[in-house]
């Protein structure tokens, strides 16, 4: 379930996106909120920011961009404004952290009456994914993981690694468009796309993309999109940095008819 969330962005670190297609986009990190051990903190938001990198198509945006956001936003919790000065400058997704727990402490061992003591770490936070058109919140999750021994926290935080790893991919996608219909067959489906995505972008042979068309719903007076799965294609062929062709493996009919009608489609990669 998604919510409208406002204050978002209490200095930013972004990242830039060579992107799908012309356009660069941004991801921003914002600052987490604890009252914990900074460096705990710390360590956790580079593991995030580590993650965000390893999105294909996206890179650590330079420093004097980063002052010249936090200038614009100051230090109070900022309101829409933020949200619209982050998306004139292109991004696309706000993550947001509140770490809960991020801690230390020495515990009884496990020898007679006690004697040992034994480091024991205890991590615990939320991540969300904003949008940053819509100010909602499109993905959210709760991670924990603990460490024992002398390298308690580093442990716990290779624990939850993988976990962090895999929500940043699965939620952090950017959205492309198809061009036109290459080829259709005698029924008029559509056999070939051409899609606003190349080797700028990273793609190659085999990428497999999600095609769905955007509508809008109104529910209880609040506007909300809806993205309703069409079909699916494959790159045959990676033309040049901003096009390749793609076969349609599934939803040919649909997919014609869609792109033909004029209708707000959309691809989302889906191998990684």
């Amino acid at each position: 379930m998604t919510k409208r969330i406002l204050s978002v962005l209490c200095g930013i670190v972004v990242f830039a996106s060579s992107s799908f297609g012309q356009k660069k986009n941004l991801i921003g990190v914002a600052p987490f909120k604890s009252n914990g051990n900074p460096e705990y903190i710390t360590a956790i938001q580079n593991v995030v920011y580590d993650a965000a990198l390893k999105v294909r198509g996206f890179s650590l945006m330079e420093r004097d961009k980063l002052e010249q956001i936090r200038a614009g936003i100051g230090e109070a919790s900022p309101d829409a404004g933020a949200l619209s000065q982050a998306k004139s400058m292109g991004a696309l997704y706000v993550i947001t952290g509140n770490v809960l727990k991020a801690n230390i402490e020495a515990k009884p061992g496990n020898l007679p009456l006690n004697i040992s003591t034994v480091n024991v770490a205890d991590v615990l936070f939320d991540l969300n994914v904003v949008d940053v058109a819509s100010g909602d919140i499109v993905a959210s999750s709760r991670f924990t993981a603990a460490g024992k021994g002398r390298t308690a926290f580093e442990d716990a935080l290779k624990e939850v690694t993988p976990a962090i790893d895999r929500f940043v991919l699965e939620n952090l996608k950017t959205a492309v468009s198809i061009a036109q219909i290459e080829e259709k067959n005698s029924n008029g489906d559509a056999i070939r796309v051409l899609l606003v995505a190349g080797s700028l972008a990273g793609l190659k042979e085999g990428d497999e993309f999600r095609v769905y068309e955007i509508t809008e719903l109104t529910v209880d007076g609040k506007k909300m999109h809806r993205k309703k799965t069409l079909g699916k294609v494959a790159v045959a062929k990676v033309e040049d940095e901003n096009f390749s062709v793609c076969l349609v493996k599934e939803g040919g009919s649909e997919i014609a008819k869609k792109v033909e009608g004029g209708a707000k489609i959309k691809c989302e990669i889906i191998t990684e």
